[in-house]
């Protein structure tokens, strides 16, 4: 039981990666705040939570929006009266070209993206440290990828915004320490949530190939490192990145599998 006693809010926790960090801070004694956009799949991601022992409060939530996060924060203080634990999991395409060709790519789609997901990495710690400075304790966990220190091919956007979210963290645990907040992150490589599961399996396995421990990681495995990371036994630890990635990091360069496709300069003429 790490966690007895604590509160815990985990965003974009309806599913994968944060749904598997709170059902674990729930087997570890933490009463849990989960929070997604998609509405529908919170009263099945409450019920699992439950199921594993913790006291859940669930709400609908744009993370991306000051004035919806300033809510949530609201109703988890009325229901818990404190929080200990912030997991920072959330992000959000908005669909306008952020993903591809760097040469493809569109203004507007950047922009969106790095606002609403820098955005909501600043609302949700901020109100969170305040709550946790004011008591000398409390933990920040923030969801990057090793795509921050190894970039995939055709994701700008996404490995951009990612390394912000280390920088991020690195310069809020600076700020946070003397009131005993601890800020880290978890680098995530290839883990089986929604899109991975989505592909045929032959594309599963071909992509598991590159990963030296020969499988795709789980969304249990990130949660561990995260349960870690929230517990008194990380106490000494801030500003630091675990990575979660079965050692694709550790083998240098990726394979092609793994990295993506090389945009054909004889091809890509619309630009």
């Amino acid at each position: 039981m790490l966690l007895e006693g604590k509160v815990a809010l985990v965003t974009g926790s309806a599913g994968g990666i944060g749904l598997g960090i709170a059902r674990r801070f729930a087997r570890e004694g933490a009463k849990i705040v989960i929070c997604d956009m998609d509405g529908d799949r919170l009263p099945e991601a409450a019920g699992a939570v439950e199921e594993d022992g913790g006291e859940v409060l669930a709400v609908q939530t744009d993370v991306s929006d000051d004035a919806d996060v300033e809510r949530l924060f609201n109703q988890a203080i009325d229901r818990f009266g404190t929080l200990d634990v912030l997991v920072n999991n959330a992000m959000m395409n908005v669909g306008l070209g952020e993903r591809g060709p760097f040469l493809q790519m569109r203004t507007e789609g950047w922009d969106r993206f790095m606002a609403a997901n820098l955005g909501m990495l600043f609302y949700c710690s901020q109100r969170a440290a305040k709550i946790m400075a004011k008591k000398r304790n409390g933990s920040i966990i923030n969801i990057s990828t090793n795509g921050a220190v190894r970039p995939h091919r055709n994701s700008i956007a996404y490995d951009a915004m990612k390394g912000a979210i280390d920088s991020f963290t690195r310069a809020t645990a600076v700020d946070l320490a003397p009131w005993g907040v601890r800020v880290n992150s978890i680098q995530p490589g290839l883990i089986a949530t929604r899109p991975f599961l989505a592909q045929p399996e032959e594309v599963q396995a071909r992509r598991a190939t590159v990963v030296p421990i020969g499988r795709a990681g789980t969304p249990a495995d990130v949660a561990w490192a995260a349960t870690f990371l929230a517990s008194d036994d990380a106490s000494y630890m801030t500003g630091i990145s675990i990575l979660v990635d079965g050692g694709l990091i550790t083998q240098g360069r990726a394979p092609q599998a793994e990295l993506g496709n090389v945009a054909d300069p004889d091809t890509l003429t619309d630009f």
